[in-house]
């Protein structure tokens, strides 16, 4: 398999509003699924955080929802949410949301998006990056390990995950 790259893009207003209702109800369903909550609490849960965390949209200072483009056609693959922050060990990015389209699966696209962010978020001054991933999802488990992430914790449900960059 060729190595993929990827390309970057800010959402337009529609596209931010499929993925903010996209994101929300997938959130719902891992906070059903990891953490044994009830559908109306889930989807009071995953409002609340996505709101706190997006409370200028896609204008959030430090909060970076793009789309993921295949760099050799063109195609949109995905999306990726990240943000900064500060963690004990230094200026981190974290995942907070990251989706390949299902037709797009399992060609590079994935690994290629990860190292992108990290790219990113090194010239911005991140020494590390991290995640959460959770129990139930264990391609993605398999994903970022392979990309260099290691388990630094657990949760209720899920791993936290980190990789210096």
């Amino acid at each position: 398999m060729d190595k993929k790259t990827v390309e970057f893009r800010i959402m337009t207003g529609e596209e931010f509003l499929v993925f903010r209702e996209r994101s929300i109800s997938e959130y719902v369903i891992d906070l059903m699924n990891g953490q044994s909550m009830t559908l109306e609490e889930a989807r009071k849960e995953a409002e609340e955080e996505f709101e706190e965390a997006l409370a200028d949209w896609p204008d959030t200072p430090d909060q970076f929802v793009m789309k993921i483009d295949a760099a050799e056609t063109g195609d949109e693959v995905g999306w990726l949410w990240y943000s900064y922050e500060d963690d004990e060990d230094g200026k981190q990015a974290f995942l907070c949301d990251f989706l390949i389209y299902e037709e797009f699966r399992r060609r590079g696209y994935a690994s290629a998006a990860l190292a992108e962010m990290e790219r990113r978020a090194k010239a911005d001054g991140s020494e590390y990056a991290a995640l959460i991933v959770w129990d139930h999802n264990p391609p993605g488990q398999a994903l970022y390990k392979k990309c260099g992430y290691a388990e630094e914790g657990r949760g209720e449900g899920y791993a936290f995950m980190k990789k210096q960059i």
